[in-house]
């Protein structure tokens, strides 16, 4: 301790103030390093999950008695890392309503003394669990929730109404389904739920749009924005042929293209009936039918019957004979759905001139590209750059008619001003190349003359040498002596 002390006050307060710092830097390192030696290593068991998922979670995990903490605001569970794979497994034996939902899971321990009543509900629920974990099966979904309208019915008590299904999806961000997907999702619902067809299920967004397109089995007419849409896709695709045919043909960007289509969205059903003739009758032949029943009925003479249409007098009586004849029926029912079109117009501009053949020509190659039908009144209209801005010029020439007093004059005094400031501009180029060449020359000259070097003559030289013999021949003292001077 006396050593200590004796040294502590042999230092200077620089020397203290530095060995206390080093001391408690060193002190500090050591319980960092060994807290994170021996901290638990906590891993992702899941993340991106919901609040309600996460406290499901977490109070299974209570349960089993498994140490967790939580991250990124509630959404992610940490466990340490040799318990991430069982817990997981634990996790996913458990029944666990992940996503709100509850599968078939919730028969797993079915009361023995459950009503009626509470097992169709439990079915119905079972039901539309599993189809929220095969909608969140499908990438760019977050979440969804499914809702089946079933109409009960009995043994003696039959549905008057059909069932239905909605579904709401929340998708993620930057996602966005599209139309084949959200057709997905109601043939998914309606292979899933008897008596359901997919034009019964609704899809919503989380904004509460509808993502779902009317089909042909329903009788409700599209809207105004369906309607925008299918026009839209339509002039879109055969925009996309024209302009492939274009560029091709012109090179990208030689050719502009615009195509409005008039679609028919009208729904309607064609009923045609008509009879079928009898097999096996002759060209020159009435058509008949074919016979079903043949009945022949003899009547006494002395009997007061009438003869019907048809009989035969024969002796001793009356003989009356019935056919009846079936023909051949025939229903067609055609649905004509919507979304034909109804007529077309193409407009198309080239950069480059053309000639009245090779404009014919290219109509007939934008036509065929399109789908051109001429009865339908169908129209493409094919011009040059050329042609527009040559039927241009005319109408603006009346507006350039009226001319100067003496244009003579003015393009006389025009010309010598341009030739005047011609002339200066070659003037002022002369005397920059001129500077320029006596810039360089100068340079060359520098580095082309030779270094003078200067020459002794005769006495110089001979006053040198004896002066260096003289300074040789002396002893070592002078020269020191001379160093020090």
């Amino acid at each position: 301790m006396a050593t200590f002390s004796l040294f502590w006050s042999e230092l200077g307060r620089a020397a203290r103030t530095g060995l206390i710092v080093g001391t408690v830097l060193i002190v500090g390192l050591a319980l960092a390093l060994g807290y994170w030696a021996y901290r638990p290593d906590y891993q992702v068991l899941f993340s991106d999950v919901a609040a309600r998922d996460a406290a499901a979670m977490t109070a299974e995990l209570d349960k089993m008695k498994t140490p967790y903490t939580l991250a990124d605001g509630g959404t992610t569970v940490l466990v340490p890392r040799d318990l991430v794979y069982k817990t997981r497994l634990a996790l996913m034996n458990k029944d666990v309503p992940l996503h709100g939902a509850v599968g078939f899971e919730v028969f797993n321990n079915a009361d023995f003394g459950m009503t009626e009543f509470v097992q169709k509900v439990n079915y119905l629920r079972a039901i539309q669990g599993e189809l929220t974990r095969t909608i969140l099966a499908i990438d760019g979904i977050a979440s969804a929730r499914v809702h089946l309208a079933i109409p009960d019915q009995g043994l003696f008590k039959k549905a008057t109404t059909k069932p239905k299904a909605s579904v709401t999806l929340s998708m993620k961000r930057g996602q966005v389904l599209g139309t084949e997907q959200v057709a997905g999702i109601q043939r998914l619902v309606a292979a899933s739920v008897p008596d359901i067809v997919s034009g019964d299920v609704t899809v919503l967004d989380q904004h509460g749009v509808a993502l779902t397109r009317v089909n042909g089995d329903n009788e409700t007419a599209p809207t105004s924005g369906e309607q925008l849409d299918a026009k839209r896709g339509t002039e879109e695709y055969l925009l996309k042929k024209v302009s492939a045919v274009l560029d091709q043909t012109f090179g990208p960007g030689e050719a502009i293209a615009s195509v409005d289509v008039a679609l028919n969205l009208d729904r309607g059903k064609l009923i045609t009936e008509e009879v079928l003739p009898a097999n096996g009758n002759a060209a020159d032949q009435p058509v008949a039918g074919v016979v079903v029943r043949d009945r022949q009925t003899v009547r006494e003479a002395d009997s007061a019957a009438v003869g019907v249409a048809g009989s035969k007098p024969a002796a001793g009586g009356t003989t009356t004979t019935e056919f009846d004849y079936q023909v051949g029926r025939r229903v067609e029912q055609v649905a004509v759905a919507s979304g034909t079109v109804k007529r077309m117009t193409v407009a198309v501009v080239v950069k480059k001139p053309l000639t009245e053949e090779q404009i014919d020509k290219l109509k007939e190659v934008v036509s065929l590209a399109v789908g051109f039908n001429g009865a339908r009144g169908d129209a493409i209209v094919v011009n040059s750059m050329e042609r527009l801005v040559g039927s241009a010029v005319p109408a603006a020439t009346p507006a350039l008619e009226a001319p100067a007093e003496n244009p003579m004059q003015a393009t006389r005094a025009a010309k010598p001003d341009a030739a005047s400031a011609n002339v200066v501009i070659g003037v002022l180029v002369a005397l920059l190349v001129l500077v320029l060449l006596a810039f360089a020359a100068t340079i060359v000259a520098r580095r082309r003359a030779p270094r003078q070097v200067a020459r002794l003559d005769g006495a110089q030289r001979e006053q040198m040498l004896s002066d260096v013999r003289r300074w040789i021949a002396a002893p070592a003292e002078i020269h020191m002596h001379e160093v020090r001077k």
